[in-house]
C-alpha cells in the first residue's frame, strides 16, 4: 500500500478550525515536508490549486504557494517522490500548462504529474480574475477539461496542436522540446461527468474518502465497474486525515477540540460558494451537505488514536479493493509524519517501504 502527502500548500491546511495549529504556508516548511516525507517512506506528495482564500477569523487558505512554481522547486529538493502539481484549465492556458509540466517533468528526471483542476466550486476566485464563464460552465466543465487534455496531449506526443474543438481552436501550437517520456494525468473529481473524464484521460484518479469504509468501499466498487468498461487501468488514490497522540483518548480529544472550534466564517463562504453549483455526486454536492464537525475536515474522513491504533485502522482501510494507496492530511506535518515512520509503519502489515528506500543512495 502507498502512502502520500497533500501538501498544506494554503494557508493552514485542511482543518477549518479555530483551534488547529495557524500557519501559512512557505517554501522552507514544503520542502521540510517532502524530504521529512522522503525519509519516512512516503511516495508521493500533491499541491493543490488556490488562486483566493476563503477568509473567516482564520484567514483560511488566504496565504497560498503556486503548486506548479512549488513543485518544479520540490523538484531539486527531493530523490524519488512523485511530485503532482496543479492547475486550474480556466486560469492556466493548455499550452503553458503542457510546457510547465514538461519543464517539471525534465527537472525531476520524469517524477512530475499534472492534476487537472475544472474550478466551479469556488467561482468568486475565477470572476476576480475575469476568466469565469458563467454558472452554466459547470455543466460543461468537464467536457472543456476533455479538450484541454486533448491539446496538451497532442502537444506532448507531437510538438504541435492545430486542435478543433468546442472550446478550444488553434493553429499551429507548438511546444518543444517534447517530454522524453509518458506525463500522466490526475483528476481528482468524483461525479459521474469527473469519472467518465478520468476513463478517457487521466492515469490517476485522487478522491477524498467520506462517511467510512464501507462508504469508500462502495464507490470503489462503482468506479471498478466503470474502468472496466473503459477498458483502462487507472489507479485509485484517497486522502485521509491523520490525529495522532500518545493515547487514543488524547486523539480523539484533540479532533474533538478541531471540530467543536470551527471557522465558521470560512465556512459560511465555502457553503455560499459552492452552492452556486448544482452539481449532483461533486465536491460542491459534498460540501453543501455535510454538518459543521464534517466541514471541518473538509468533508474528509480523519483518524484520531495512538500509533497501535492508526496502524491497525490503515491496515483495515489497506484492504478496500480497488484503493492503491492514501493520501495523508496532518495536524503537524512535519512532526506527525516523522512519528509515522519511527511509530506506526514498523506495526502495519499492509505498508511495504518505496522500493527506492530499499536501494543504496
Amino acid at each position: 500500500m502507498e502512502f502520500g502527502i497533500f501538501l498544506p500548500s494554503a494557508r493552514n491546511g485542511f482543518i477549518i478550525s479555530e483551534a488547529s495549529p495557524q500557519y501559512s504556508p512557505s517554501y522552507p516548511l514544503m520542502r521540510d515536508i517532502v524530504q521529512a516525507g522522503e525519509e519516512s517512506g512516503f511516495s508521493f506528495a500533491l499541491a493543490l490549486s488556490c488562486l483566493r482564500g476563503l477568509g473567516g477569523t482564520t484567514g483560511f487558505w488566504d496565504d497560498a504557494l503556486e503548486a506548479m512554481t512549488e513543485m518544479a522547486a520540490l523538484s531539486r529538493d527531493t530523490r524519488f517522490m512523485r511530485l503532482i502539481g496543479s492547475v486550474n484549465v480556466l486560469a492556466v492556458h493548455p499550452a503553458m500548462a503542457a510546457r510547465m509540466a514538461m519543464t517539471i517533468d525534465s527537472a525531476s528526471d520524469g517524477r512530475f504529474i499534472l492534476n487537472i483542476v475544472p474550478g466551479g466550486w469556488h467561482p468568486k476566485e475565477l470572476e476576480v480574475l475575469k476568466v469565469w464563464p458563467g454558472y452554466d460552465y459547470n455543466e460543461y466543465r468537464w467536457e472543456y477539461c476533455g479538450e484541454y487534455c486533448q491539446v496538451i496531449r497532442e502537444l506532448w506526443q507531437t510538438g504541435t496542436s492545430s486542435f478543433k474543438g468546442k472550446y478550444f481552436q488553434f493553429d499551429d501550437l507548438r511546444l518543444g522540446p517534447r517530454p522524453e517520456r509518458h506525463i500522466n494525468i490526475v483528476c481528482a473529481g468524483t461525479s459521474q461527468k469527473a469519472v467518465e473524464f478520468t476513463t478517457r484521460y487521466a492515469d490517476y484518479q485522487f478522491r477524498l474518502a467520506f462517511g467510512g469504509k464501507e462508504a469508500l468501499a462502495e464507490a470503489m466498487k462503482k468506479y471498478s465497474a466503470q474502468l472496466e468498461t473503459a477498458g483502462r487501468t487507472i489507479k485509485a488514490y484517497a486522502a485521509l486525515g491523520i490525529v495522532l497522540a500518545d493515547t487514543d483518548e488524547e486523539a480523539q480529544a484533540k479532533l474533538r477540540e478541531y471540530e467543536t472550534h470551527p471557522d465558521f466564517g470560512a465556512i459560511n463562504y465555502m457553503v455560499a460558494q459552492a452552492s452556486t453549483d448544482t452539481a449532483v455526486g461533486g465536491t460542491s454536492h459534498n460540501i453543501v451537505n455535510v454538518e459543521a464537525g464534517d466541514m471541518v475536515r473538509m468533508s474528509t474522513d480523519f483518524l484520531a488514536g495512538s500509533p497501535q491504533t492508526i496502524a491497525r485502522l490503515l491496515d483495515e482501510w489497506s484492504e478496500i479493493e480497488g484503493v492503491a494507496g492514501y493520501m495523508l492530511i496532518f495536524a503537524d506535518y512535519v512532526k506527525d509524519i516523522k512519528r509515522m515512520k519511527r511509530d506506526v509503519f514498523p506495526l502495519m502489515k499492509n505498508y511495504t517501504p518505496p522500493v527506492e528506500m530499499l536501494e543504496p543512495a
